[in-house]
């Protein structure tokens, strides 16, 4: 196929401090680097490092950028005329404007469909974005989904066509990576040997029976446990009333790219037992910086991991320390789990899933 002229939703802009923003600034940088015609369609100026255009502002209705984001965004497309306009995730109201006709192909990527998954989670926000996203979902050409997990969600649940659903995972950044012993002494020394969890302070991500589990981990081994996340300054208290202390917890609400990375390859394993995701890239990210892996045996977490790493029940805190246990007594074991696990990563690469966008893009 001769070369196309993609659009990107670029409303999560390209900071790679957040997950949006990483993600459309890997898969800009994917598709760039395979020769592409690349555009970014966004509300904010973007930085001379991409093409992008810049949807006009319309004044506010009820306080919301309704009229921007669907009406002048339309208008904004329509005249850049790409051959393909890839909603990278499906934003609330601008996804409205791809009921509205157009020549170019519409590609809608969707991460998770968590609110029907787990109807206990559904708020009037969750309503509106289910509501909105039902709708729009007839009139994409293609459905992007970003694992198998999600696949299946989409056809059971939203009654999407399979044959219109193509599977893409997200991309890792390439600065997840093994570093050198010296380059991680410094945290070692400063720490010890150490479990690491990366999340927020969630229900979904199963804080209390991370640290129940860690509890349990505690009576065998001499190990501390690591968590970086937003919002666990809110998880002291529970911290406290399931340990006693906090002395052997350390929190970061926030470690820069770098520091992650370093983070990530000094520890011992790499605990995630979340109870849903659509993904799940600390995962990815993990087993890139060469770092054992227990997670869920559910949803993409098992697809992602089975195999791979330890699988667990999200639900029982005991049969997460016994797989952290094991890793941690099993030499053998660990460095069968890194090997594998950098040998999965490597399949994330920003090239090699930019090669499946393209793909889809030329079937839409």
């Amino acid at each position: 196929m001769n070369l196309m002229k993609i659009a990107l939703m670029g409303f999560a802009g390209t900071n790679k401090e957040w997950s949006l923003g990483r993600l459309t600034y890997l898969i800009y940088k994917g598709l760039k680097e395979l020769g592409e015609d690349v555009y970014l369609v966004s509300k904010y100026p973007s930085n001379g490092e991409f093409k992008s255009v810049k949807i006009r502002k319309l004044p506010k209705l009820f306080g919301k950028d309704i009229l921007t984001d669907v009406i002048s965004h339309y208008l904004t497309v329509k005249r850049l005329n790409p051959d393909i306009y890839h909603f990278i995730y499906p934003h609330i109201s601008a996804s409205i404007m791809l009921l509205l006709p157009a020549k170019y192909k519409k590609i809608l990527t969707v991460h998770d469909l968590k609110p029907l998954v787990l109807p206990e989670f559904m708020n009037r926000k969750e309503k509106i974005n289910i509501m909105i996203l039902k709708s729009v979902i007839k009139s994409i050409d293609k459905v992007i989904a970003i694992s198998e997990s999600t696949k299946q969600q989409l056809i059971e649940l939203l009654n999407v066509d399979e044959d219109k659903i193509s599977v893409v995972y997200n991309p890792v950044d390439p600065i997840f990576r093994k570093l050198e012993e010296q380059e991680i002494f410094p945290i070692k020394r400063k720490i010890g040997k150490f479990i690491f969890n990366v999340s927020r302070y969630d229900r979904l991500k199963n804080p209390r029976n991370l640290i129940r589990a860690y509890k349990i981990i505690r009576r065998c081994f001499d190990i501390k446990l690591v968590i970086t996340g937003e919002f666990w300054n809110y998880g002291i208290n529970m911290i406290k009333e399931e340990l006693g202390n906090i002395n052997d917890v350390v929190i970061y609400t926030h470690l820069k790219d770098e520091e992650l990375v370093k983070y990530y390859n000094a520890s011992e394993v790499f605990l995630f037992p979340s109870i849903y995701e659509g993904f799940g890239m600390p995962i990815i990210e993990a087993m890139a910086c060469g770092t054992p892996v227990v997670t869920s045996n559910r949803w993409s977490m098992k697809e992602l991991a089975e195999g791979v790493g330890l699988l667990v029940n999200p639900e029982d805190p005991e049969d997460i320390a016994e797989k952290v246990c094991k890793v941690l007594s099993d030499h053998n074991l660990k460095l069968d789990m890194i090997r594998k696990g950098l040998n999965k990563a490597s399949q994330f690469n920003y090239i090699n899933i930019a090669r499946s966008l393209i793909k889809v893009y030329e079937e839409a």
